[in-house]
């Protein structure tokens, strides 16, 4: 006989296994709910809920890790760490939707956060033209600034705007990120005028020469500047405020119907990088982005049409920028796609030791890798052909049938 240790990425890729041993059908889907563990973390449980939930964990083969002051009855509210696979969670759900104490709202929370989880499957459609990002896409940066903290003024002039967008499309691209206001920490804001004066010309000249076959992203969080962008052809708004500064950019994207990237910030640019502290980086950054949504569906935005990106580089520290990769999963809590912008950021300069921003392509792409394997779909970068060649070959070796 022979033993091996087995790792699936998902219940899918296990339960296509089980088949290829000889498992039933139905055998192989209720097998598949016992092979990964889930470990969900419920904050805010008063004292008698977290000790039922310990309860029927158990009695349901799962188990939940509560802190002793709560096992000995002290009065409080508790962070608790519940541990299931997906057969016993069902079974656990169903028990506490008959329970007192808040148990029967957390079961229907349980649930629906299970079902936002494990969405894998999306599409960014706008003007007849669908992405679907079911395989990860590339967004080429496209930065028509004097100032821009890697590539400032290399393409300022529409000619040579137009020639980099070709170049990042043969290379791979499906929307290209155009911006006009460098956002590098310390920068001062543009004014709207000449924003738009920067803007404008090259997406209607993208427009113009390359045709309508890709997706073009505005870079602001100006919403004239937004609305000029959007009648000239682009498709997506990429806000890095998430619609926080301008109240009028929700409005925009509502009345327009895009997609729009809202991105978490703390601060400014100008003063972000001052002093930023988090207690718990990635739960503080997922409440900003429930909050962001509920504003944003009450302005008229479909949340369906929202792409997130934690904002790596914008309000953290270094050892935030690195939770932030090191636990991207958890994002998936909110049910939208992913993206990460981590290219030649500072972070990967202090980490690696490479001080010029052009040259540290190679731990950029490691930045695209564990952002990858944390689940995003969409990498805001400035070396296109190179992320579009790493993506490839973990694409396949993720779907490999072995």
């Amino acid at each position: 006989m022979k033993v091996r240790f087995r790792r699936f990425k998902n219940k899918e890729e296990l339960e296509n296994f089980l088949r290829s041993i000889g498992n039933t059908e139905a055998g192989a889907q209720i097998l598949s709910t016992k092979g990964e563990t889930l470990l969900i973390e419920v904050d805010g449980i008063d004292t008698r809920g977290a000790n039922i939930l310990k309860q029927d964990a158990i009695s349901v083969g799962a188990d939940c890790a509560v802190p002793r002051k709560a096992s000995s009855f002290e009065k409080g509210r508790w962070r608790v760490l519940l541990m299931a696979n997906r057969r016993q969670l069902k079974k656990l759900t169903e028990k506490l939707k008959v329970q007192p104490f808040g148990l029967k709202e957390l079961a229907e929370k349980i649930e629906k956060a299970l079902l936002e989880f494990e969405k894998e499957s999306f599409k960014l459609v706008y003007r007849g033209k669908v992405l679907n990002l079911d395989t990860p896409k590339v967004m080429g940066i496209l930065n028509v600034t004097p100032d821009s903290f890697s590539d400032g003024g290399l393409f300022s002039s529409v000619e040579a705007a137009v020639k980099r967008c070709r170049q990042m499309l043969q290379e791979g691209a499906h929307i290209i990120d155009v911006g006009g206001e460098s956002t590098r920490p310390g920068s001062e804001p543009v004014p709207e005028k000449e924003e738009m004066e920067r803007v404008i010309p090259v997406i209607r000249a993208l427009r113009r020469e390359l045709g309508e076959n890709f997706f073009i992203s505005v870079d602001t969080y100006k919403s004239a500047v937004a609305e000029a962008a959007l009648g000239e052809g682009a498709d997506i708004v990429n806000d890095i405020s998430a619609f926080r500064f301008d109240p009028k950019m929700a409005e925009v994207v509502a009345r327009y119907s895009c997609p729009a990237v809202v991105m978490h910030i703390k601060g400014t640019p100008k003063n972000m990088q001052k002093n930023p502290y988090y207690k718990d980086v990635v739960g503080e950054i997922i409440e900003y982005f429930q909050e962001v949504f509920s504003a944003a569906e009450s302005a008229g935005v479909k949340r369906e049409q929202l792409i997130v990106d934690p904002g790596i580089g914008f309000g953290k520290r270094l050892e935030d920028n690195l939770c932030i990769l090191k636990r991207l999963q958890e994002f998936k809590v909110l049910g939208r796609p992913l993206l990460v912008g981590a290219s030649r950021k500072s972070f990967i300069g202090a980490v690696t030791g490479v001080k010029e921003p052009k040259e540290r392509l190679a731990g950029s792409l490691g930045a695209v890798a564990a952002a990858y394997y944390g689940g995003a779909k969409l990498f805001r970068v400035h070396d296109v052909k190179e992320t579009v060649e790493l993506l490839k070959l973990l694409t396949a070796v993720e779907g490999v049938d072995c």
